[in-house]
């Protein structure tokens, strides 16, 4: 069974408490989702291109990712 790396993000929140951890969090997040993503994915494509956390979230939203796409923006915030 595949673990879901969006409960791992949260699960970690609370040990990210200086901000080079919180990016560390948000890194392996993206790259943990990545990874389980076919290319064809706009999401993926989006990660691909290096894109923003914020405009990731935005495709992630419209490919139905939405508790990616709520992780990515709350790392934003």
């Amino acid at each position: 069974m595949m673990k879901d790396p969006v409960a791992d993000f949260w699960g970690n929140i609370e040990c990210a408490l200086d901000e080079s951890s919180f990016k560390y969090i948000i890194d392996e997040l993206i790259g943990k989702v990545r990874a389980q993503l076919d290319d064809s994915s706009m999401t993926a494509q989006a990660i691909d291109k290096r894109e923003s956390c914020t405009e990731i979230a935005a495709v992630a939203q419209k490919d139905g990712l939405e508790d990616f796409a709520l992780a990515l923006r709350f790392a934003n915030d």
